[in-house]
């Protein structure tokens, strides 16, 4: 496992998404954490000083301490990929660069906030169903429903045809009518509540 397979995500992060009892805040959450990731902009400068890179924006970046970022277009190709973030300021992160010379880094350089590595196979309205995109995970598919204000429901499948189709459903309808519940606010409104994810290629918490 490489230092930056597991990730965190928080609600405190800057630019964060909101969770609240409204439809769709729950999914839109964990989209970004595990598929999209977010925050993607341009690095104005980016310096190597004594192993320790510094990224420098011009209109802020949606990194947290500890959070992972991906880095792209830059040389030397060492600074691209993804960096466990060291320190921020408002217009600044630093990760370590190990082997890396003093100087500043050339080229269109990018980043964004790293999501975990999964796929999504099929969207809908609130709806989505996903998968963990390692071979060494089960196959499975997650199917996630925030039509919902309260709470979203989820249920996972063997393997899915479309967004609400598949095989080897889990929990049965006889079990659990609507698959499991995933609360969000025990109020139907849009103040925001506090969360974390914590996510690699294979699962999340």
């Amino acid at each position: 496992m490489s230092s930056t397979s597991v990730k965190t995500f928080a609600h405190s992060d800057p630019g964060a998404s909101a969770l609240s009892g409204t439809a769709g805040s729950q999914l839109a959450i964990v989209k970004t954490c595990l598929v999209d990731g977010r925050g993607a902009g341009a690095v104005a400068t980016l310096v190597v000083a004594a192993g320790i890179a510094t990224a420098n924006y011009a209109a802020g970046h949606p990194f947290a301490v500890g959070s992972v970022g991906l880095f792209a277009g830059a040389t030397p190709v060492e600074l691209n990929g993804e960096k466990r973030i060291l320190s921020v300021s408002t217009t600044a992160v630093t990760f370590a660069a190990p082997g890396v010379a003093d100087g500043a880094a050339t080229g269109s350089i990018t980043s964004k906030l790293a999501a975990a590595g999964w796929q999504q196979l099929y969207a809908g309205t609130n709806l989505a169903a996903l998968k963990p995109s390692v071979v060494e995970a089960t196959g499975c598919v997650l199917r996630i429903d925030d039509t919902g204000a309260l709470n979203a429901r989820v249920r996972a499948f063997e393997a899915m045809t479309d967004v609400s189709s598949g095989v080897g459903l889990t929990p049965l309808e006889s079990q659990v009518a609507g698959g499991l519940y995933w609360p969000k606010s025990s109020s139907a409104n849009a103040t925001a509540r506090p969360w974390i994810v914590i996510a690699d290629e294979r699962g999340f918490y």
